[in-house]
C-alpha cells in the first residue's frame, strides 16, 4: 500500500485490516469506552516527534541504458558473439565474422571517423589511439596527434597479439568506442545470421542499472534529482536508489489518467543486478511533515466512528487524540495530554 497523505479513517481501516489497530468500539455502539480491556496481550511504545514522509509507489522497469548499436563490420556469417549482459574491456573483441574476430574495443570519448593508417593527416583521433596502445603495453612513442613509425610498430604489435594480418592500419569500422568497460545488452543478431555491413548485431549500454518509471504531472512536481527512494525488486528485495532525472515533458496518461512524467533512478545495489526488462517499483517521497509528534498506528484505539484514542502505558485510561498525517506505519496526533517520550501501549 502506497503511503501517501490519506485520511485517517482509510488509514486506520487499512491498518485494521491487517490486525494492528484495536477496535474497542462498545456493544450498543454509543458510548465509547474509557477504559481497555486485559484480553489483548500488551506491550508500549515511545511518543516520538519524527518526520513522516509521504510517499508514492510507481511502477518501473529495471534496465540498462544504451551507450551506442554494434553494427556488422564486414559482409559474412556471424560466428561469435559474446553472452548479453557480459562486460567487455579495453582490447577485447565482441564478435567473429566468417571466424575472424573484430568489433575491438578502445576506451575515449569519440567514435572513429576515419580508418588509422601509416601516413595520414595529424589529428586528435591518434592520440586516443596512442593512449589505449599505451594502455594495453604497447609502445606507441609521444602520445600525441602526430602518427610516428613507433604508431606503426604499437599499432602491429597490437594486431600480432590478435592474430590479425599486421597491416600496421586499423579499420575505423572494426573499432568500438567506449569511455570504459561496457556491457553487452541485447543482440539484434545470432550466431549463424548472415549479415551485411552496417547490419545491428548488438548494443553497449551502462554496467550500472536503473529504473526507469512515470508517474502524475502533479506529483512530478513534488520531486527533485538526487532524492532518495526504495526500489522493490521481483523477488521482494529492497535496494536504495536516487532520482537521476525528472522528465521536462509531460505525455497523456492512459484512459481516465491525467498527463505522465518519466523519472528515472539510479541505483546503489552492492550486488550485480542481471534483470534486464524486470518489472519493479518506486516509491517516490512525494513531501513530509516535519518534527510531527507521532505514534505507531497499533497504538491508536478505536473509540466511535471516526474517532480514536491511545492508552498510556501503566494507566487504563484512554486519551483522545486527533489525528493527522500518516506514512510508513506512523500517524501524527494533537493531545495536550501527551507530550515526547511518552510510552503509550500496542498490542505486543
Amino acid at each position: 500500500m502506497s503511503a501517501v497523505r490519506i485520511t485517517a479513517a482509510a488509514a486506520i481501516v487499512g491498518a485494521a485490516a491487517a490486525g494492528g489497530v484495536w477496535l474497542l468500539l462498545p456493544d450498543d455502539g454509543q458510548t465509547a469506552p474509557s477504559q481497555v480491556n486485559d484480553r489483548v496481550p500488551l506491550g508500549s511504545a515511545s511518543v516520538r516527534r519524527r518526520d513522516l514522509v509521504d510517499r508514492q509507489d510507481v511502477d518501473g522497469t529495471l534496465g540498462f541504458a544504451t551507450t551506442r548499436v554494434v553494427a556488422a563490420p564486414v559482409p559474412g556469417t556471424i560466428t561469435r558473439l559474446r553472452a548479453e549482459g557480459t562486460t567487455v574491456r579495453r582490447g577485447w573483441s565482441m564478435l567473429s565474422i566468417d571466424a575472424r574476430a573484430t568489433g575491438w574495443v578502445l576506451y575515449g570519448k569519440r567514435p572513429f571517423y576515419r580508418d588509422l593508417t601509416p601516413g595520414m593527416d595529424d589529428g586528435s583521433d591518434v592520440r586516443q589511439l596512442e593512449r589505449n596502445l599505451k594502455a594495453l603495453g604497447y609502445d606507441p612513442g609521444t602520445i600525441d596527434t602526430a602518427w610516428t613509425s613507433s604508431t606503426t610498430a604499437a599499432v602491429k604489435a597490437f594486431q600480432a597479439d590478435r592474430d590479425l594480418d599486421e597491416t600496421g592500419t586499423l579499420k575505423a569500422t572494426t573499432l568500438i568506442v567506449s569511455d570504459g568497460p561496457a556491457r553487452i545488452g541485447a543482440h539484434a543478431a545470432q550466431v549463424g545470421d548472415a549479415v551485411r555491413p552496417g547490419t545491428p548485431v548488438t548494443k553497449l549500454t551502462e554496467r550500472t542499472p536503473r529504473v526507469t518509471a512515470s508517474t502524475d504531472a502533479g506529483v512530478a512536481a513534488t520531486l527533485r534529482r538526487g532524492a532518495a527512494v526504495t526500489v522493490t525488486l521481483p523477488d521482494g528485495r529492497e535496494v536504495k536508489g536516487a532520482i537521476g532525472a525528472i522528465g521536462a515533458v509531460a505525455t497523456p496518461g492512459g484512459q481516465g489518467e491525467g498527463p505522465k512524467v518519466s523519472v528515472s533512478v539510479r541505483l546503489r545495489a552492492k550486488r550485480r543486478l542481471r534483470l534486464d526488462g524486470a518489472p519493479v517499483t518506486v516509491s517516490l517521497a512525494t513531501g513530509a511533515t516535519k518534527d510531527a509528534l507521532a505514534v505507531p498506528v497499533t497504538a491508536l484505539v478505536a473509540t466511535g466512528t471516526a474517532q480514536y484514542a491511545v492508552q498510556l502505558s501503566g494507566s487504563r485510561r484512554l486519551v483522545p487524540v486527533t489525528l493527522g498525517a500518516f506514512a510508513d506505519g506512523w500517524v501524527q496526533i494533537d493531545a495536550d495530554a501527551l507530550h515526547e517520550g511518552d510510552r503509550v501501549v500496542v498490542p505486543a
